[in-house]
């Protein structure tokens, strides 16, 4: 196998941070890039998923031994260790939702009779719930309505739609939208424009290299300014066709089939909430958010910087996974995610994050309280047989 190349790369703490990432330097010695092989236990965790080693590795390559798990065949590295010369935490990288939700007269009385209580208010209220619920401290969004009226008439203009009533703000911040729910539902439903308005947002918002989404609410098929099921498939696709997806959420019992929206929106089929009881509405659409929010979030984990002065090797960094109340686990590195609880570059030239294979990616969505450590210094643990960041097998 030739051999790529060392990589000993400069990285500012500017390029390669989110948020804000403090340092512990945790001492270094002469063989800083190698690792000793201790600290395994010698077993798969069947709570994590993770595997770990037996310590038995030979010294210079910080693999440890043969211990068993689904893991790989490395023992875990300690961040305490001589050859550790930092670690840090690692965080999600963040995401945008556009929310463009239903004000139509629907909304308080359908047929003749009142819906306020069982659809416009328990929408208001789990939408409140997730605007300030701190497990949203990972999200931003931004809230507008549909239709928009200027006294009995609908607007029609996309345009309109693409301005918000709350514009992007980072959660949780239930205050900021306290005040956006004071006017009653009234007219029909303008889907066609609002979707595209909305999605107009969130391409903006995309422009400045951020992961976003749109989140359309509503309780019925579209009418009003041209708007048809067609037609907001349509935009829906075009959206998906640049990378922005659609979730959708139907409110109620005669919403009619919403789930080409969603499937052509990239998102599969529409997330259904009953309305014949009013708590559960506003429970039921707070998980139905906190669902969307976590598909979005996937697994590629900021790369921090290394210590000022110091540069960044590959193939010395270490992944080490936390479960609540479990001691840590080192995932082993996968070049090509061939092991699915192990983890990766997103570019191993040019390096900005770790990205969590399938199962270790699963695992850490399962495990609320779960934390990832990155470890600098010490030679990154690689199953033996399997290839090495530098494009070495070991």
């Amino acid at each position: 196998m030739s051999r790529i190349g060392t990589l000993k790369m400069m990285l500012s703490a500017s390029s390669m941070m989110v948020g804000a990432i403090v340092f512990a330097g945790c001492g270094s010695s002469g063989d800083s890039t190698f690792d000793d092989g201790s600290g395994g236990d010698g077993a798969g965790d069947a709570l994590t998923g993770f595997g770990g080693g037996d310590g038995t590795g030979d010294g210079d390559k910080g693999n440890g031994g043969d211990g068993s798990g689904t893991a790989g065949k490395v023992g875990n590295v300690d961040p305490s260790s001589a050859c550790a010369t930092a670690s840090d935490g690692a965080e999600l990288q963040p995401i945008s939702l556009v929310f463009m939700i239903d004000r139509s007269g629907s909304m308080s009385t359908d047929g003749g009779s009142s819906t306020v209580n069982v659809r416009w208010n328990p929408v208001k209220d789990g939408l409140t719930a997730f605007f300030g619920d701190p497990a949203s401290s990972n999200i931003s969004a931004s809230l507008a309505f549909f239709p928009i009226r200027n006294g009995n008439t609908t607007t029609c203009s996309s345009a309109a739609y693409q301005s918000s009533v709350v514009p992007m703000t980072q959660l949780p911040n239930a205050g900021a939208f306290s005040s956006a729910f004071t006017q009653n539902p009234a007219g029909n439903t303008p889907t066609v424009p609002a979707l595209q308005g909305a999605l107009d947002a969130a391409r903006a918002v995309q422009a400045t290299g951020k992961n976003v989404a749109v989140v359309l609410a509503t309780d019925g098929q579209p009418n009003g300014c041209n708007s048809n099921t067609a037609g907001v498939e349509s935009v829906a696709a075009a959206g998906a066709a640049d990378g922005i997806k659609t979730y959708v959420i139907g409110v109620g019992p005669s919403t009619g089939n919403l789930n080409g929206f969603a499937d052509k929106g990239g998102t599969g089929s529409a997330i259904m909430i009953p309305t014949n009881d009013a708590a559960q509405v506003s429970a039921d659409l707070q998980k139905a958010i906190g669902q969307i929010a976590s598909s979005l979030l996937g697994c590629n984990y900021g790369l921090p910087a290394p210590p000022a002065g110091q540069t960044l090797d590959v193939n010395a960094v270490n992944v080490n996974y936390t479960a609540p109340g479990a001691a840590p686990k080192t995932l082993a590195y996968s070049a090509d995610c061939k092991d699915k609880n192990g983890w990766r570059y997103d570019s191993v030239t040019a390096p900005k994050e770790i990205v969590l294979c399938a199962d270790s990616c699963a695992t850490a969505k399962a495990q609320a309280g779960a934390k990832l450590d990155i470890i600098f210094g010490c030679a990154t643990a690689v199953p033996p047989g399997e290839i090495d960041p530098d494009g070495n097998i070991r």
